[in-house]
């Protein structure tokens, strides 16, 4: 088999940096920054394009010199599935990543599709035009676009098919098919553990004290509130759409009780950001005076007479 037998018209190929070569160990499609995932996965088709791994140079991070610098994997991925890398890699390849590379690679795609380069080709001869690219500060962790002037070299190249451990397929059955709202959650989660990271450390005051699901954990609850919530506000009722460009309209995930610095089922719903914002450390009982005032529903005079004034 070579490359040309699974590339289409319409493929397009990317190439990008791998510690060392996919398979049933780390079925997973890397990156560190959730926001150059996001934006691979907005321009990515499974089942149409495809991505070659590359070994990098640095005997720290590619600890084989046969995959140092050559062309190891291409795979397929799921793009809307962008999941804690511990739930898709080997529990014991795993934790020796994080042992010598801690915090890195904590994002990844599933591989749902994967073959092997055959005595894995240098890079710089059979794509030289796109591996320059790989010297570039700006895209380092990123996706490449292959140019077209390797495009012949690379169909030529043969390949062996690796067969994705059956559990990876099971996982993605428990993710959003919707890519935006896959996006949206995985935001979300995000910023929730960026935000309990950094509890107690020092700025202009203290950041408050927070906690908070393991990332998968979290993610889960959150696809878990958009069901049950049916896409809808948690203060306002109003639709939350996946994707919305509005800031203030956007997907947030807002902690009931404001007192109680935890993130998990007891305490959280989804919100538009504004209705999270305008609630700020109110109760769900004086929000919903505001609403009725808000929505001119509210008897304001009988309210007075509540209140003794």
């Amino acid at each position: 088999m070579v490359l040309e037998d699974i590339v289409g018209p319409d493929t397009r190929l990317y190439a990008k940096s791998e510690w060392g070569p996919a398979g049933p160990l780390w079925p997973a499609l890397s990156f560190s920054q959730p926001g150059i995932a996001n934006r691979f996965g907005g321009i990515y088709t499974r089942g149409r394009d495809l991505v070659i791994t590359v070994g990098t140079a640095n005997p720290k991070d590619t600890l084989d010199p046969a995959h140092r610098q050559r062309l190891m994997s291409i795979v397929d991925v799921a793009p809307n599935i962008i999941v804690a890398t511990g739930e898709l890699v080997e529990p014991e390849t795993w934790r020796r990543a994080q042992q010598t590379h801690p915090g890195r690679w904590k994002l990844s795609m599933p591989i749902v599709r994967c073959w092997t380069f055959s005595e894995f080709p240098e890079a710089k001869v059979c794509m030289p035009a796109t591996y320059q690219w790989f010297a570039n500060p700006t895209k380092r962790g990123r996706p490449i676009p292959v140019e077209n002037a390797d495009r012949e070299t690379l169909l030529a190249l043969e390949l062996t098919a690796i067969d994705i451990p059956p559990y990876v397929e099971r996982r993605l059955h428990t993710i959003p098919e919707d890519q935006l709202l896959n996006q949206d959650l995985t935001r979300l989660v995000g910023n929730i553990t960026n935000s309990v990271a950094r509890a107690g450390t020092d700025r202009t005051g203290v950041y408050p004290e927070r906690s908070s699901l393991n990332f998968s954990d979290l993610f889960k609850l959150l696809n878990d509130l958009w069901r049950k919530q049916q896409g809808r506000c948690g203060l306002c009722n109003g639709r939350i759409v996946p994707g919305e460009e509005n800031p203030v309209l956007q997907m947030s995930a807002d902690r009931i009780g404001s007192t109680n610095k935890a993130y998990n089922a007891e305490n959280v719903h989804l919100t538009h950001v504004g209705c999270n914002l305008a609630k700020s450390s109110a109760s769900l009982e004086e929000w919903g005076e505001f609403l009725e005032v808000l929505r001119g529903t509210r008897d304001q005079d009988n309210s007075l007479v509540q209140r003794g004034t």
